[in-house]
């Protein structure tokens, strides 16, 4: 038990890292949408995004799945780009529109399973090639998944103050939080 609590922290630590600030703006980038009220779909959405990376970090640990760390860098910030600008089309369309909730968990599965491409060189260096990984994994994986959860707890809980103080009206906060997370992707894109 000892090892999946360690994979754990490790897991926990790897999102919370600040050299690693891709992962947080993809987060945040997904759930600018919601609000406190919508935490089951939120739960869903984030498990969705860490069942795509517990696919890849399996597939990868196992050497069944190995892809050019170059172009896994490169559609990161690609997924967070797009769910960014997914999040502005929706919030400057009429208020009517409800997304597809089924689409959305699908979407998330497979850029997931992308950003879970970018954790498997950092995973192998942690899992030998007699041990088994499952354990591992699974701990690692439920320290990503609790990671995530905190930080949609911290956004969420931001964002509803700001609703507070701008009476209700989050629409301009969260296009402007939008916002800065493209230009912070751009930047990493283009700058980085």
């Amino acid at each position: 038990m000892s090892e999946f609590w360690d994979f754990l922290v490790e897991g926990v630590n790897h999102i919370l890292d600040p050299e690693g600030l891709d992962h947080f703006y993809f987060i945040l980038s997904f759930c600018i949408l919601y609000t406190f009220k919508d935490w089951k779909k939120i739960l869903g959405l984030v498990t969705a995004f860490t069942v795509g990376h517990c696919i890849t970090l399996f597939l990868s640990g196992l050497n069944i799945v190995s892809i050019n760390t170059d172009v896994i860098e490169f559609l990161i910030p690609i997924t967070i780009l797009l769910s960014c600008l997914n999040n502005f089309w929706i919030l400057l369309k009429d208020k009517s529109y409800k997304p597809q909730l089924s689409i959305t968990y699908l979407i998330l599965l497979v850029f997931g399973l992308i950003h879970g491409l970018g954790f498997s060189n950092y995973i192998r260096r942690f899992i030998f090639e007699d041990e088994s990984i499952v354990l591992p994994l699974l701990g690692f994986n439920v320290g990503i998944e609790l990671a995530q959860l905190l930080i949609v707890a911290g956004f969420l809980s931001i964002i509803s103050i700001l609703a507070l103080i701008a009476k209700k009206n989050t629409k301009w906060i969260k296009l402007s939080v939008n916002l800065i997370i493209t230009l912070l992707v751009l930047k990493m894109l283009f700058l980085d």
